[in-house]
């Protein structure tokens, strides 16, 4: 078996994995906009699919909703036009913090992603009963 070897980023994608980063700092709905194109389709486990406009609402109602959430980007890798973020969320949920990982895999076009997939396990999110 051959071993794998690790690979730079492009520009473009360590470009945006910094931006990212960045609005990990400090999210807002509107910052959405720095990163994902108007026109770009998202796929959001739990939540469903929509528009990257429709996105700035999604993750203003996301911000507002979720207790002390915090999300830290820890790794990324790219091949093409394809990067995939890995990631470490936290929030209170009830009546305990939880934390939960998960990958986003985005299709980056002119400096925008024009498709991501946001994907983790959900049930992480469900209040214990």
């Amino acid at each position: 078996m051959k071993p794998q070897t690790r690979t730079s980023l492009t520009p473009e994608h360590a470009d945006f994995y910094a931006r990212f980063q960045s609005f990990w700092l400090a999210p807002s709905g509107p910052r959405v906009a720095e990163l994902i194109a108007p026109e770009a389709t998202v796929h959001f486990t739990g939540i469903g699919t929509f528009s990257g406009a429709e996105y700035i609402d999604v993750m203003s109602g996301i911000l507002g909703s979720m207790v002390e959430f915090r999300l830290t980007p820890l790794d990324c890798a790219g091949e093409g036009d394809i990067l995939y973020i890995f990631w470490r969320a936290s929030a209170q949920i009830g009546d305990e913090t939880r934390i939960w990982q998960g990958v986003d895999r985005m299709h980056i076009a002119g400096g925008l992603a024009i498709e991501e997939h946001v994907i983790f396990d959900s049930a992480v999110l469900t209040p214990a009963s």
